[in-house]
């Protein structure tokens, strides 16, 4: 997998998507768009079991059980501080 810089500080949620399966074209990764240079993602995974090692693009991912809590008490415009 490819490197990236890691992302430390402040941000704010700017939207809740509920689901994306990985091609509605012009949301996510469609021809010509590229959704991993555009946001920091947080969200569940089907790969459980390799939450804490390096497995993405630079997503937060978390066990799906508490990315659903978090969804639920998260509203757009919350600040989300990333810490190594």
């Amino acid at each position: 997998m490819e490197s990236r810089p890691r992302f430390t500080g402040k941000d704010y949620v700017t939207s809740r998507i509920l689901w994306l399966a990985g091609l509605e074209p012009g949301l996510n990764q469609g021809p010509g768009i590229d959704s991993h240079d555009r946001y920091i993602y947080i969200h569940g995974t089907h790969e459980e079991g390799l939450i804490g090692q390096p497995a993405s693009h630079g997503c937060v991912r978390m066990l799906n059980e508490d990315v659903i809590i978090l969804f639920d008490r998260t509203p757009v415009g919350s600040a989300v501080y990333i810490q190594e």
